[in-house]
Protein backbone atom coordinates (compact mmCIF):
# COMPACT_ATOMS: atom_id res chain seq x y z
CA UNK A 1 0.00 0.00 0.00
CA UNK A 2 1.04 3.55 -0.66
CA UNK A 3 3.16 5.02 2.20
CA UNK A 4 1.38 8.54 1.41
CA UNK A 5 -2.43 7.50 1.51
CA UNK A 6 -1.27 5.23 4.60
CA UNK A 7 0.12 8.33 6.16
CA UNK A 8 -3.26 10.10 4.89
CA UNK A 9 -5.49 7.33 6.95
CA UNK A 10 -3.39 8.36 9.54
CA UNK A 11 -4.58 11.59 9.90
CA UNK A 12 -8.07 10.37 9.76
CA UNK A 13 -7.58 7.90 12.51
CA UNK A 14 -6.18 11.38 15.01
CA UNK A 15 -9.47 13.20 13.78
CA UNK A 16 -12.14 10.95 14.09
CA UNK A 17 -10.91 10.52 17.70
CA UNK A 18 -10.57 13.90 18.74
CA UNK A 19 -10.56 14.06 22.73
CA UNK A 20 -8.50 11.20 23.27
CA UNK A 21 -6.10 11.81 20.65
CA UNK A 22 -5.95 15.81 22.08
CA UNK A 23 -5.79 14.38 25.71
CA UNK A 24 -2.76 12.19 24.75
CA UNK A 25 -1.35 15.45 22.63
CA UNK A 26 -1.41 17.38 25.76
CA UNK A 27 0.34 14.97 27.50
CA UNK A 28 3.46 15.65 24.82
CA UNK A 29 2.76 19.02 25.25
CA UNK A 30 3.48 19.63 28.97
CA UNK A 31 6.69 17.26 28.72
CA UNK A 32 8.31 19.14 25.58
CA UNK A 33 7.43 22.53 26.69
CA UNK A 34 9.25 21.51 30.12
CA UNK A 35 12.00 20.49 28.73
CA UNK A 36 12.45 23.14 26.08
CA UNK A 37 11.49 26.11 28.73
CA UNK A 38 14.08 24.60 31.20
CA UNK A 39 17.18 24.13 29.24
CA UNK A 40 16.56 27.56 27.30
CA UNK A 41 16.54 29.19 30.85
CA UNK A 42 19.31 27.16 32.00
CA UNK A 43 21.10 28.48 29.19
CA UNK A 44 20.05 32.12 29.78
CA UNK A 45 21.28 31.92 33.10
CA UNK A 46 24.79 30.86 31.81
CA UNK A 47 25.10 33.84 28.86
CA UNK A 48 24.02 35.94 32.07
CA UNK A 49 26.82 35.03 34.36
CA UNK A 50 29.19 34.80 31.66
CA UNK A 51 28.32 38.01 30.67
CA UNK A 52 28.52 39.90 34.69
CA UNK A 53 32.09 37.85 35.00
CA UNK A 54 32.93 39.31 32.28
CA UNK A 55 32.10 42.80 32.99
CA UNK A 56 34.55 42.58 36.13
CA UNK A 57 37.20 41.80 34.02
CA UNK A 58 37.82 38.23 32.13
CA UNK A 59 41.57 38.28 33.25
CA UNK A 60 41.11 40.40 36.42
CA UNK A 61 42.26 38.61 39.57
CA UNK A 62 41.74 39.27 43.43
CA UNK A 63 44.33 38.42 45.74
CA UNK A 64 43.28 37.97 49.11
CA UNK A 65 45.21 37.55 52.91
CA UNK A 66 44.30 34.38 54.66
CA UNK A 67 45.69 31.56 56.70
CA UNK A 68 45.32 28.14 55.48
CA UNK A 69 45.27 27.26 59.47
CA UNK A 70 48.85 24.89 58.61
CA UNK A 71 51.08 27.46 58.30
CA UNK A 72 52.88 28.14 61.85
CA UNK A 73 55.51 30.59 61.36
CA UNK A 74 53.16 33.35 61.90
CA UNK A 75 52.18 35.16 65.11
CA UNK A 76 49.48 36.63 63.62
CA UNK A 77 46.59 36.52 60.45
CA UNK A 78 48.53 37.18 57.38
CA UNK A 79 48.49 40.46 55.40
CA UNK A 80 48.65 41.68 51.86
CA UNK A 81 51.30 44.53 51.88
CA UNK A 82 53.19 47.08 49.79
CA UNK A 83 56.20 44.53 49.20
CA UNK A 84 53.58 42.13 47.52
CA UNK A 85 52.27 45.25 44.97
CA UNK A 86 55.78 45.79 44.05
CA UNK A 87 56.19 42.35 43.69
CA UNK A 88 53.12 41.71 41.52
CA UNK A 89 54.08 45.05 39.23
CA UNK A 90 57.51 43.44 38.70
CA UNK A 91 56.03 40.45 36.97
CA UNK A 92 55.86 40.49 33.25
CA UNK A 93 52.17 39.06 32.86
CA UNK A 94 50.73 41.46 35.20
CA UNK A 95 49.54 44.92 33.43
CA UNK A 96 48.20 46.07 36.28
CA UNK A 97 47.85 46.55 40.11
CA UNK A 98 44.81 47.78 42.13
CA UNK A 99 45.81 47.84 46.18
CA UNK A 100 42.03 48.07 47.86
CA UNK A 101 41.06 48.89 51.13
CA UNK A 102 37.16 48.55 52.72
CA UNK A 103 35.96 50.33 55.29
CA UNK A 104 32.56 50.50 56.78
CA UNK A 105 31.65 53.95 57.40
CA UNK A 106 28.73 56.77 58.21
CA UNK A 107 28.09 59.37 55.27
CA UNK A 108 26.39 62.24 55.92
CA UNK A 109 25.52 64.52 53.80
CA UNK A 110 22.75 67.46 54.82
CA UNK A 111 21.26 66.24 57.60
CA UNK A 112 20.69 62.30 56.37
CA UNK A 113 23.31 60.22 57.50
CA UNK A 114 23.85 56.73 55.94
CA UNK A 115 26.19 53.89 56.28
CA UNK A 116 28.03 52.53 53.63
CA UNK A 117 30.53 50.38 52.56
CA UNK A 118 33.40 52.86 51.00
CA UNK A 119 36.12 51.19 48.89
CA UNK A 120 39.04 52.73 48.73
CA UNK A 121 41.06 51.97 45.11
CA UNK A 122 44.01 53.53 43.49
CA UNK A 123 43.08 56.55 41.65
CA UNK A 124 45.54 55.84 38.92
CA UNK A 125 45.12 52.07 38.21
CA UNK A 126 41.21 51.37 38.92
CA UNK A 127 39.73 53.68 36.04
CA UNK A 128 41.75 51.14 33.56
CA UNK A 129 40.45 48.13 34.82
CA UNK A 130 36.97 48.81 36.08
CA UNK A 131 33.57 48.25 34.25
CA UNK A 132 32.07 51.61 35.48
CA UNK A 133 30.51 53.95 33.04
CA UNK A 134 31.08 57.39 34.33
CA UNK A 135 27.55 59.66 33.97
CA UNK A 136 28.58 62.80 35.07
CA UNK A 137 32.12 64.29 36.32
CA UNK A 138 35.33 62.84 36.11
CA UNK A 139 37.08 59.55 37.04
CA UNK A 140 40.34 59.53 39.16
CA UNK A 141 43.15 60.69 38.44
CA UNK A 142 46.88 59.60 39.83
CA UNK A 143 47.45 62.81 42.50
CA UNK A 144 43.87 62.85 43.51
CA UNK A 145 43.33 62.69 47.53
CA UNK A 146 40.21 64.05 49.51
CA UNK A 147 37.64 62.95 46.43
CA UNK A 148 34.75 60.92 46.20
CA UNK A 149 32.93 58.84 43.41
CA UNK A 150 29.09 57.73 43.74
CA UNK A 151 27.11 55.97 42.28
CA UNK A 152 23.74 57.31 40.49
CA UNK A 153 21.86 55.53 43.09
CA UNK A 154 23.32 56.82 45.90
CA UNK A 155 23.49 60.42 44.75
CA UNK A 156 19.65 60.03 44.01
CA UNK A 157 18.45 57.60 47.07
CA UNK A 158 20.86 57.91 49.93
CA UNK A 159 20.07 61.10 51.10
CA UNK A 160 17.16 63.68 51.57
CA UNK A 161 18.10 65.66 48.68
CA UNK A 162 20.25 64.59 45.20
CA UNK A 163 23.84 64.95 45.88
CA UNK A 164 25.52 67.25 42.56
CA UNK A 165 29.28 67.39 41.59
CA UNK A 166 31.30 69.20 44.18
CA UNK A 167 29.01 68.73 46.87
CA UNK A 168 31.15 67.52 49.94
CA UNK A 169 30.28 64.20 51.97
CA UNK A 170 31.61 63.07 55.43
CA UNK A 171 32.58 60.07 55.76
CA UNK A 172 32.76 59.65 59.52
CA UNK A 173 33.64 63.10 60.16
CA UNK A 174 36.13 63.39 57.16
CA UNK A 175 35.28 65.56 54.07
CA UNK A 176 35.02 64.39 50.42
CA UNK A 177 34.11 66.13 47.38
CA UNK A 178 32.13 64.35 44.98
CA UNK A 179 34.06 64.93 41.56
CA UNK A 180 31.77 61.87 39.51
CA UNK A 181 28.27 60.26 38.96
CA UNK A 182 28.39 56.40 37.73
CA UNK A 183 26.69 55.13 36.24
CA UNK A 184 25.13 51.39 38.06
CA UNK A 185 23.31 50.32 35.87
CA UNK A 186 25.01 47.05 35.33
CA UNK A 187 22.48 44.80 35.83
CA UNK A 188 23.41 41.62 37.87
CA UNK A 189 27.01 42.94 38.55
CA UNK A 190 25.90 45.64 40.47
CA UNK A 191 24.51 43.74 43.29
CA UNK A 192 28.76 43.03 44.17
CA UNK A 193 30.20 46.47 43.80
CA UNK A 194 30.67 49.33 46.52
CA UNK A 195 28.53 52.08 45.28
CA UNK A 196 30.62 54.57 47.20
CA UNK A 197 34.96 55.22 46.11
CA UNK A 198 37.95 57.08 46.99
CA UNK A 199 41.33 56.39 46.52
CA UNK A 200 42.78 53.82 49.03
CA UNK A 201 45.33 56.07 50.85
CA UNK A 202 42.58 58.38 51.99
CA UNK A 203 40.80 55.03 53.55
CA UNK A 204 44.02 55.10 56.45
CA UNK A 205 42.44 58.73 57.24
CA UNK A 206 38.68 58.02 58.00
CA UNK A 207 38.62 58.22 61.43
CA UNK A 208 37.68 55.22 63.63
CA UNK A 209 33.76 54.88 64.66
CA UNK A 210 32.71 52.73 67.03
CA UNK A 211 30.30 50.11 65.96
CA UNK A 212 31.36 51.12 62.36
CA UNK A 213 35.11 50.14 61.56
CA UNK A 214 38.76 51.06 63.13
CA UNK A 215 40.95 52.73 61.96
CA UNK A 216 43.02 50.95 59.16
CA UNK A 217 47.01 49.77 59.40
CA UNK A 218 48.79 52.20 56.87
CA UNK A 219 50.22 50.15 53.65
CA UNK A 220 48.03 47.16 54.10
CA UNK A 221 45.50 45.90 52.05
CA UNK A 222 42.27 43.78 52.11
CA UNK A 223 43.08 42.75 48.56
CA UNK A 224 44.72 43.40 45.62
CA UNK A 225 43.50 43.41 42.21
CA UNK A 226 45.73 42.78 39.33
CA UNK A 227 44.85 43.05 35.41
CA UNK A 228 46.57 40.20 33.59
CA UNK A 229 48.84 41.20 30.49
CA UNK A 230 46.94 40.99 26.88
CA UNK A 231 47.63 37.71 25.16
CA UNK A 232 49.12 35.94 28.03
CA UNK A 233 48.70 31.93 28.99
CA UNK A 234 45.92 32.14 32.14
CA UNK A 235 47.69 29.09 33.54
CA UNK A 236 51.08 30.21 32.90
CA UNK A 237 50.48 33.97 34.75
CA UNK A 238 48.86 32.09 37.64
CA UNK A 239 51.18 29.67 38.44
CA UNK A 240 53.81 32.79 38.06
CA UNK A 241 52.24 34.86 40.35
CA UNK A 242 51.61 31.99 42.69
CA UNK A 243 55.42 31.12 42.79
CA UNK A 244 56.62 35.09 43.15
CA UNK A 245 54.32 35.20 46.05
CA UNK A 246 55.02 32.40 48.02
CA UNK A 247 58.90 33.68 47.55
CA UNK A 248 58.56 36.83 48.85
CA UNK A 249 56.25 35.48 51.44
CA UNK A 250 58.49 32.93 52.36
CA UNK A 251 55.88 30.50 52.55
CA UNK A 252 55.24 26.64 50.63
CA UNK A 253 52.40 25.56 48.79
CA UNK A 254 51.59 24.10 51.87
CA UNK A 255 51.80 26.89 53.91
CA UNK A 256 50.70 29.19 51.40
CA UNK A 257 48.69 32.29 53.25
CA UNK A 258 47.17 34.23 50.50
CA UNK A 259 44.33 33.10 47.91
CA UNK A 260 43.71 33.75 44.70
CA UNK A 261 40.20 33.89 43.16
CA UNK A 262 39.93 34.91 39.28
CA UNK A 263 36.86 35.30 37.06
CA UNK A 264 37.34 32.80 34.75
CA UNK A 265 37.16 30.04 38.17
CA UNK A 266 34.26 31.59 39.45
CA UNK A 267 32.96 31.69 35.85
CA UNK A 268 34.02 27.89 35.13
CA UNK A 269 32.63 26.91 38.71
CA UNK A 270 28.90 28.66 38.08
CA UNK A 271 28.69 27.23 35.18
CA UNK A 272 29.47 23.35 36.09
CA UNK A 273 26.56 24.02 38.46
CA UNK A 274 24.30 25.87 36.69
CA UNK A 275 24.90 22.10 33.88
CA UNK A 276 23.99 20.21 37.06
CA UNK A 277 21.09 22.10 37.68
CA UNK A 278 19.65 22.37 34.20
CA UNK A 279 20.52 18.68 33.85
CA UNK A 280 18.13 17.67 37.19
CA UNK A 281 15.01 19.80 36.14
CA UNK A 282 15.34 18.32 32.54
CA UNK A 283 15.39 15.39 33.95
CA UNK A 284 12.70 15.94 36.39
CA UNK A 285 10.81 17.33 33.25
CA UNK A 286 11.77 14.53 30.56
CA UNK A 287 9.90 12.48 33.30
CA UNK A 288 6.39 14.42 31.72
CA UNK A 289 7.53 12.75 28.89
CA UNK A 290 7.03 9.34 29.61
CA UNK A 291 3.84 10.07 31.35
CA UNK A 292 2.86 11.32 27.63
CA UNK A 293 5.08 8.09 25.78
CA UNK A 294 2.44 6.00 27.77
CA UNK A 295 -0.22 8.09 26.92
CA UNK A 296 0.57 7.56 23.33
CA UNK A 297 0.65 3.34 23.99
CA UNK A 298 -2.93 3.25 26.03
CA UNK A 299 -4.52 5.19 22.85
CA UNK A 300 -2.86 2.71 20.45
CA UNK A 301 -4.00 0.27 22.48
CA UNK A 302 -7.52 1.44 22.62
CA UNK A 303 -7.37 2.34 18.75
CA UNK A 304 -6.53 -1.28 18.03
CA UNK A 305 -9.19 -2.36 20.12
CA UNK A 306 -11.71 0.35 18.33
CA UNK A 307 -10.44 -0.41 14.55
CA UNK A 308 -10.50 -4.40 14.99
CA UNK A 309 -13.20 -5.07 12.16
CA UNK A 310 -11.90 -2.38 10.07
CA UNK A 311 -8.39 -4.36 10.29
CA UNK A 312 -9.80 -7.17 8.76
CA UNK A 313 -12.14 -5.76 6.11
CA UNK A 314 -8.58 -4.11 5.35
CA UNK A 315 -6.34 -7.35 5.12
CA UNK A 316 -9.72 -9.36 3.45
CA UNK A 317 -9.23 -7.02 0.75
CA UNK A 318 -5.41 -7.42 0.52
CA UNK A 319 -3.66 -5.07 3.31
CA UNK A 320 -0.50 -6.77 4.31
CA UNK A 321 0.98 -7.31 7.57
CA UNK A 322 3.05 -4.62 6.88
CA UNK A 323 0.78 -2.02 6.03
CA UNK A 324 -1.27 -2.51 9.14
CA UNK A 325 2.09 -1.96 10.93
CA UNK A 326 3.05 0.76 9.19
CA UNK A 327 -0.48 2.71 9.62
CA UNK A 328 -0.46 2.29 13.28
CA UNK A 329 2.84 3.39 13.79
CA UNK A 330 2.36 6.66 11.49
CA UNK A 331 -0.67 7.39 13.51
CA UNK A 332 1.37 7.45 16.84
CA UNK A 333 4.11 9.28 15.45
CA UNK A 334 1.81 11.46 14.06
CA UNK A 335 0.53 11.96 17.83
CA UNK A 336 4.06 12.45 19.40
CA UNK A 337 5.00 15.06 16.53
CA UNK A 338 2.38 17.08 16.90
CA UNK A 339 2.59 17.23 20.84
CA UNK A 340 6.49 18.11 19.80
CA UNK A 341 6.00 20.83 17.67
CA UNK A 342 3.19 22.41 19.91
CA UNK A 343 4.90 22.24 22.80
CA UNK A 344 8.14 23.62 21.10
CA UNK A 345 6.25 26.34 20.38
CA UNK A 346 4.70 26.96 23.68
CA UNK A 347 8.23 26.56 25.55
CA UNK A 348 9.71 28.96 23.51
CA UNK A 349 6.70 31.33 24.09
CA UNK A 350 7.38 30.43 27.75
CA UNK A 351 10.78 30.83 27.59
CA UNK A 352 10.79 34.59 26.33
CA UNK A 353 8.24 35.77 28.99
CA UNK A 354 10.91 34.29 31.29
CA UNK A 355 13.80 35.89 29.23
CA UNK A 356 11.83 39.22 29.51
CA UNK A 357 10.77 39.29 32.93
CA UNK A 358 14.96 38.77 33.89
CA UNK A 359 16.23 41.43 31.78
CA UNK A 360 13.18 43.60 33.33
CA UNK A 361 14.20 42.50 36.78
CA UNK A 362 18.08 43.08 36.15
CA UNK A 363 17.93 45.90 34.61
CA UNK A 364 19.44 44.17 30.94
CA UNK A 365 18.31 45.13 27.23
CA UNK A 366 15.91 42.29 26.20
CA UNK A 367 17.18 39.64 23.90
CA UNK A 368 15.21 37.03 21.74
CA UNK A 369 16.14 33.47 23.68
CA UNK A 370 15.93 29.78 21.89
CA UNK A 371 17.79 27.35 22.51
CA UNK A 372 18.02 24.92 19.55
CA UNK A 373 19.70 21.88 21.26
CA UNK A 374 16.88 21.54 23.64
CA UNK A 375 14.00 22.05 20.40
CA UNK A 376 16.03 18.99 18.60
CA UNK A 377 16.27 17.24 21.46
CA UNK A 378 12.85 17.58 22.46
CA UNK A 379 11.12 17.18 19.23
CA UNK A 380 13.41 13.85 18.62
CA UNK A 381 12.35 12.41 21.95
CA UNK A 382 8.67 13.43 20.95
CA UNK A 383 8.43 11.70 17.82
CA UNK A 384 10.54 8.57 18.98
CA UNK A 385 8.80 8.17 22.14
CA UNK A 386 5.54 8.02 19.98
CA UNK A 387 7.07 5.28 17.36
CA UNK A 388 8.22 3.26 20.49
CA UNK A 389 4.63 3.95 22.11
CA UNK A 390 3.06 2.55 18.94
CA UNK A 391 5.61 -0.52 18.03
CA UNK A 392 3.49 -3.23 20.16
CA UNK A 393 -0.20 -1.92 19.66
CA UNK A 394 0.78 -2.06 15.62
CA UNK A 395 2.88 -5.02 15.86
CA UNK A 396 -0.64 -6.45 16.90
CA UNK A 397 -2.52 -5.05 14.90
CA UNK A 398 -0.71 -6.66 11.97
CA UNK A 399 -0.63 -10.05 13.55
CA UNK A 400 -4.19 -10.16 13.81
CA UNK A 401 -6.15 -12.61 11.78
CA UNK A 402 -8.82 -11.39 9.24
CA UNK A 403 -11.39 -13.57 10.19
CA UNK A 404 -11.00 -13.09 13.73
CA UNK A 405 -10.27 -9.56 13.37
CA UNK A 406 -14.59 -9.77 10.92
CA UNK A 407 -15.78 -11.76 13.76
CA UNK A 408 -14.67 -8.76 16.23
CA UNK A 409 -17.70 -6.98 17.77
Amino acid sequence: MNKLKLFNMSIKMVKNSKLRSWLTIIGIIVGVASVITIISTGELFQDKVSETISGFGGSTISIHAQNNGESSIHDKDPELTRTDVMVLQGLPVVKYVNPKVSVFAEATYGTKKTNFYVEGVDPGVWPQISDQKLLEGRMFSPSDRNVILITKDVAENSFDRKVGLNQMINLNGKSFRVIGILDDDRGISSFFASGVYIPYKMAYEIPEKEGLSRTKKRDVYDSIEIKLADDVDYNYSMNSIKKALRTSRHVTESTEDFTIFSSKDILEGTKDILNYITLFLAFIAGIALLVGSLGIANTMFTSVLEKTKEIGIMKAIGAKNRDILMLFLFNSALIGLIGGILGAIIGIAITQVIAYAIAMQMQTPYTFVISMNGIIISLSVSILAGLISGVIPAYNASKLKPVDALRHD
